[in-house]
């Protein structure tokens, strides 16, 4: 027969690895750097390994996908915006993502909506993706409509100071009202490496940086 003392023992051990494992996922993002999982310039200043250990502590797990690799949320640890979940894509993505350490040039946070809202709707949740990522500073936005392929794109940008490798962010709602349709909404912060093939015509007048031979598009980002 086992003594009360062997049987507290295993108790305690028992309780202490779901203890050890909380204390993980909400401590070990803060120590790389990384204030929340909506900390996208944290996540450009900490880099590829850093950023995806951050991701497996609070649910978010790797999916391979074309052209890239993107990282999904898994358990509700990250919340949800109109009851979808969150998913990341990083540029570049490392494949061996827990070994190879590289500088992000960028990093999004998108959600996938069915198609059936408007313009209003689009700002409101574009809003709120902005307000968790901590961007606020917005130099310009722009509507472009197309009647015959029902679709409608959103964009908005804003500088980023002093924060380290970030350098600024752009935002895009595109809804999509074909017989596939769909809308998606997409928050990039790009590093002062990244801007170099994503600078249009109306990122440069906004943000008063040269234009790059490569003008940014959803689909590229995407």
């Amino acid at each position: 027969m086992k003594s009360s003392y062997s049987t507290a023992r295993n108790v305690i051990a028992i309780l202490a690895i779901p203890i050890v494992m909380l204390f993980l996922i909400v401590v070990t993002p803060f120590s790389l750097g990384i204030a929340s999982p909506f900390d996208l310039c944290g996540m450009v200043d900490a880099g590829s390994r850093a950023t995806s250990l951050s991701f497996i502590c609070r649910g978010v797990l790797y999916e391979d996908a074309i052209p890239t690799g993107l990282w999904r949320s898994k358990l509700p640890l990250l919340g949800q915006v109109d009851g979808r979940s969150p998913y990341f894509n990083l540029e570049p993505q490392a494949m061996n993502y827990l070994i190879d350490d590289q500088p992000l040039a960028s990093i999004t946070l998108a959600y996938d909506y069915a198609p059936n809202t408007d313009e209003r709707h689009m700002n409101q949740v574009l809003d709120k993706l902005l307000e968790q990522c901590g961007l606020t500073d917005e130099v310009g936005r722009t509507v472009d409509s197309d009647q015959k392929l029902k679709r409608t794109e959103l964009r908005r940008i804003g500088k980023i100071r002093e924060r380290g490798r970030a350098a600024y962010w752009q935002a895009w709602a595109i809804r999509d009202k074909s017989e596939f349709g769909h809308s998606t909404y997409t928050v990039t912060v790009f590093t002062k490496d990244g801007i170099k093939d994503n600078v249009d015509d109306f990122a440069s007048s906004k943000l008063g940086i040269p234009k790059t031979t490569k003008s940014a598009s959803p689909d590229e980002i995407l």
